[in-house]
């Protein structure tokens, strides 16, 4: 990202993945490519932030052709690819080969124990509990893709058998034990620092030192994104599958009418057309 002291406008998206910029039953991006393209063409940095792994994100980063930093399991760690210089005061660490992490959150392994005091009050299972198998059949990943899902290094998605009446009393519990807990679209998640609006705002500062003009998007579907969206200028929640909304509320926030892919592709044309030039 070549430095700047104009205050021309420079553009960042970020997004969420499953059920926002991925379909939330097939997993597609499909519908998205006009959008995806359009900003390709603009310029615009496409920063991922998900609750996905390291692992996983890797290979969508790659097939979408990205050169942005991206954002691993609700905000836990940042990764910066090479030729994408971080501030060297921020705390950046060398990763792979050209690569930069920046972490935020504490290790899963410290996550598990803490989260085997509490879990058989809700008979409640973590992907630590499960197999590749038992993952793919309760998201419809692959076997392989399962195992990306399960590559956990820094939170614990859990699955509770009544997630609606469970999930309160579950919450309670997890802050109750020093965790913090965000629901996603499947899974109950438990980590301990970091989260995806702390790491949307260490991204953002990065920008702004450059392009003193950001002007900054995010989209996304779940209470999980809240806090991501809380840290930008045009925030859009996305509609779920069934045409409703999570209960997610801020100023200025923007409800798609669209789900997944269909509503992402619109919402970021409507923006790249607010700012064009």
């Amino acid at each position: 990202m070549p430095g700047s002291d104009s205050k021309e406008t420079f553009l960042v998206v970020f997004s969420d993945l499953d059920g926002s910029l991925l379909d939330h039953h097939t997993y597609s991006y499909a519908p998205a490519r006009p959008a995806l393209e359009a900003l390709k063409k603009r310029g615009v940095p496409l920063v991922l932030c998900s609750s996905k792994t390291r692992a996983e994100m890797e290979g969508l980063w790659e097939g979408l052709g990205l050169d942005a930093p991206f954002i691993a399991e609700n905000g836990a760690a940042l990764f910066a690819p090479p030729g994408c210089e971080p501030p060297p005061d921020q705390g950046w660490q060398a990763d792979d080969p050209g690569w930069r992490v920046l972490t935020l959150g504490r290790p899963v392994s410290e996550v598990r124990r803490t989260f085997a005091r509490f879990k058989d009050r809700f008979l409640a299972r973590g992907f630590g509990d499960l197999d590749d198998l038992e993952v793919a059949v309760l998201t419809g990943l692959s076997p392989d893709e399962a195992s990306r899902a399960r590559r956990r290094e820094y939170n614990e998605p859990v699955l509770l058998p009544e997630p609606d009446s469970q999930g309160p009393e579950f919450c309670r519990a997890a802050r109750e034990a020093g965790l913090e807990v965000t629901r996603g679209g499947r899974f109950f998640h438990l980590l301990a620092g970091g989260d995806k609006g702390r790491a949307v705002r260490r991204l953002s500062d990065m920008y702004r030192r450059r392009h003193p003009g950001l002007v900054t998007m995010a989209l996304g579907d779940a209470p999980n994104d809240r806090s991501m969206l809380a840290e930008v200028d045009h925030p859009v929640l996305l509609a779920k599958s069934d045409g409703s909304h999570a209960e997610v509320d801020l100023p200025g926030l923007e409800r798609q009418p669209l789900a997944g892919p269909e509503g992402w592709k619109e919402a970021v044309l409507a923006f790249l057309r607010r700012y064009q030039r």
